[in-house]
């Protein structure tokens, strides 16, 4: 069994982190990142949103809440699984697929969330395809998309897997292939549990 599908029996964030931090941990890191995206992107009402790496639907969910429609995206079968049940009865789908070929249409989408979700793709070509997908999703004008990966100050990607977890940090250069449909707007530093991290919110044009 996939590590990722096996991960997929944990709730929430602590899914994707039970082997590095607590579940009361995970709640708290969760709290801080809505409201961040809550004062990146305060609003949210009738958009279009797709959030990448979603898991078992904790950020989904919780956009289904207020968006006009969420999509969901998890290579992760049994992620997909449980996903789908947090959602359903919501205006959400979630669907099994690559970050680097989105089963979605050009320019229909409002916002793109890629939280703790590029750092997990190691492979390069595979990154940048990704990156661009973000970009074709979102290309409608004014479109966003908030990212958040490893703080990486260095000139170059730093591999930093554990013994559980592929990871590799890049330095925001790292992210230029998004220059051809959008204009980094905002770049913040975040801290979670001791660790350094930076949300990159862009804007298309």
């Amino acid at each position: 069994m996939d590590v990722w599908d096996r991960r997929a029996e944990n709730p929430g964030l602590y899914a994707v982190l039970s082997n590095r931090w607590s579940e009361a941990e995970c709640a708290g890191v969760d709290d801080a990142q809505k409201s961040m995206i809550e004062r990146l992107v305060p609003n949210l009402d009738g958009r279009r949103v797709v959030d990448l790496g979603c898991g078992v639907g904790r950020l989904t969910s919780w956009v289904s809440r207020r968006a006009g429609l969420t999509v969901g995206i998890d290579r992760s079968a049994r992620m997909v699984d449980r996903a789908r049940h947090v959602v359903a009865g919501r205006p959400a789908v979630v669907v099994q697929a690559s970050t680097a070929k989105l089963p979605l249409p050009s320019g229909a989408f409002d916002l793109v969330l890629a939280v703790f979700t590029l750092q997990h793709v190691v492979d390069e070509q595979e990154f940048r395809a990704s990156v661009r997908e973000m970009g074709r999703v979102a290309v409608r004008p004014g479109g966003e998309l908030l990212i958040v990966d490893g703080h990486n100050p260095t000139p170059a990607a730093q591999n930093v897997s554990s013994r559980t977890t592929a990871t590799v940090i890049r330095p925001l250069d790292g992210y230029g292939d998004l220059t051809r449909y959008a204009d980094r707007v905002a770049v913040e530093e975040q801290e979670y549990v001791g660790d350094r991290y930076l949300a990159q919110l862009w804007r298309t044009r």
